[in-house]
């Protein structure tokens, strides 16, 4: 049994605990395919924007897994002033899984440049 909490500028925004219960044939589907992921960086020089502003896709070159365990979760989310989180219901929780895992992140495709609309 293992618990997690996610919070920003001093606020409690999730709180979640697991119990693993027994080891598993699959776990789940996470990260399984290629994800977008955005890649922003500021111009080391003030006031000159970013010098990177990239939509890129990555996945994994090679994988490996140790054993996967599936249990229960449960999890809270909280309301903030500044964050819609709480505003999500969970509706069917599905399980949790557990899994420790090694993998090689080795380039990736350029999908779009410049999409921030940062001057």
């Amino acid at each position: 049994r293992f618990g997690a909490t996610l919070a920003a500028a001093d606020r409690r925004l999730a709180q979640a605990v697991v119990t693993l219960r027994e080891p598993s044939e699959t776990n789940g589907f996470v990260n399984g395919h290629p994800m977008a992921h955005h890649r922003w960086l500021p111009s080391i020089e003030k006031g000159k924007g970013l010098a990177l502003d990239e939509l890129i896709e990555s996945g994994a070159a090679s994988f490996e897994g140790g054993q996967p365990w599936v249990g229960d979760a449960d999890l809270e989310l909280f309301g903030s002033p500044t964050e819609e989180l709480a505003r999500l219901e969970v509706r069917e929780p599905i399980a949790a899984y557990y899994r420790q895992v090694g993998v090689v992140w080795d380039g990736g495709r350029l999908l779009e440049s410049n999409t921030s609309g940062a001057e």
